[in-house]
């Protein structure tokens, strides 16, 4: 049947396994689980890309992701327990390997179970989280991050569920001409505490470039060094060392803080994001973030975000208690929430400063329109 791409480009945010997008998707690996949440011996329910799954943890340490459900009568395997690097549905004791095979069914004939097999898929771990892939055929190298891979302190964030798609959160990666409107209350309550004038950002100039891992945005000022943000393809966004203030910030100038997020689709209007940040800070230093970060975690976000976008109340109003840190996601939130669960982006009228992103939007749709006509799509690479 002939595709008609106009449609499925506009369709990117179709994240099923019959969709274009969703088989672009799958060609990659995608962070799935923080591995410090996840303890030797427990299985845990899993959706990821508009699909459902089992991770668990062997009790060896090994991470494994497995069908949701008992190919006998189709519970679900979660709810299950974990034996050895094996795990026995609740339901009738049918037991499977971590390669899906059953290998045992109390009660049943001796070379029945060796006639079932469920699905499986390949799970590694790096930078503290658990990795999937959920595409068809052997995996690629999963993609590695040298920027996180040097000295320093590994610090993972709690994951952020957003009911929105994930080229909500994609599109946004790009697009630098926002902050100074976008984060306009929070960049000028650090002009109190920090002797920053959140003004710098109307006046600096910023360009994009496409790279070998994705997109490389430059932004310059008039009297400081440049910036350097990056957007790994297919849904990873690096922040330049020293700009992330998310989540309880660093120090004043943040000069000592790396961070990567990635924006993975639970299904078509939720999307989960793993953020990793490298710190070079003393132990007494990243202490004091962490309890600063405590506070942040404790307020609902989301709820002070819902109340901005139905007219409660203004962000300005918002008590001066409330971390700047906070006040980013919220900010971010109430921006991307605020295009609706799916942004119809066929809507948009896209200018100068929306430079960043239309070259993302270009990359995709010449991707998936590759996938689409079975042409070779570009090999992308990590960011070194």
């Amino acid at each position: 049947m002939a595709i008609d791409l106009n449609v499925e480009w506009q369709q990117v945010w179709r994240t099923a396994p019959d969709t274009l997008s969703g088989r672009f998707l799958r060609r990659f690996w995608h962070p799935v689980y923080r591995s410090q949440d996840l303890a030797a011996g427990r299985a845990v329910p899993l959706q990821i890309l508009g699909e459902r799954f089992t991770l668990y943890r062997g009790e060896g340490g090994a991470a494994h992701i497995v069908a949701f459900r008992c190919a006998h009568r189709g519970t679900q395997l979660s709810t299950g327990w974990v034996e050895g690097d094996c795990l026995r549905c609740l339901y009738h004791g049918w037991k499977y390997d971590h390669t899906g095979q059953c290998v045992e069914q109390p009660g049943e004939d001796e070379g029945f179970a060796g006639k079932v097999r469920i699905r499986s898929y390949p799970a590694e771990e790096y930078l503290g989280l658990v990795f999937a892939y959920f595409g068809e055929g052997a995996p690629p190298p999963l993609t590695h991050h040298p920027d996180f891979e040097g000295p320093g302190i590994l610090d993972l964030e709690t994951p952020e569920l957003w009911p929105c798609n994930f080229f909500n959160r994609v599109d946004n990666a790009c697009d630098i001409g926002h902050v100074a409107f976008t984060h306009a209350v929070a960049l000028q309550r650090g002009r109190t505490s920090t002797g920053e004038d959140p003004r710098f950002a109307r006046v600096r100039q910023f360009s994009s470039c496409e790279t070998d891992y994705g997109i490389e945005t430059t932004i310059t000022f008039p009297d400081r060094e440049p910036e350097y943000f990056h957007y790994h393809m297919p849904i990873a966004n690096q922040n330049s060392e020293g700009a992330s203030l998310h989540r309880g910030g660093v120090d004043t100038s943040g000069a000592r803080n790396k961070r990567i997020s990635w924006r993975v689709p639970v299904d078509d209007d939720n999307t989960v994001s793993f953020s990793v940040n490298l710190f070079q800070l003393t132990e007494e230093e990243y202490e004091a973030y962490r309890e600063r970060r405590r506070v942040t975690d404790a307020i609902d976000l989301p709820a002070i975000g819902e109340d901005i976008l139905a007219g409660r109340i203004r962000e300005a109003e918002l008590d001066e208690g409330v971390p700047r840190p906070a006040l980013f996601s919220v900010e971010d939130y109430v921006t991307q929430i605020g295009q609706g669960p799916v942004a119809p982006r066929e809507n948009d009228r896209l200018g100068k400063i929306d430079q960043g992103v239309i070259m993302l939007r270009k990359i995709w749709e010449r991707e998936l329109k590759a996938l689409a006509e079975g042409r070779p799509l570009k090999e992308w690479t990590a960011k070194i």
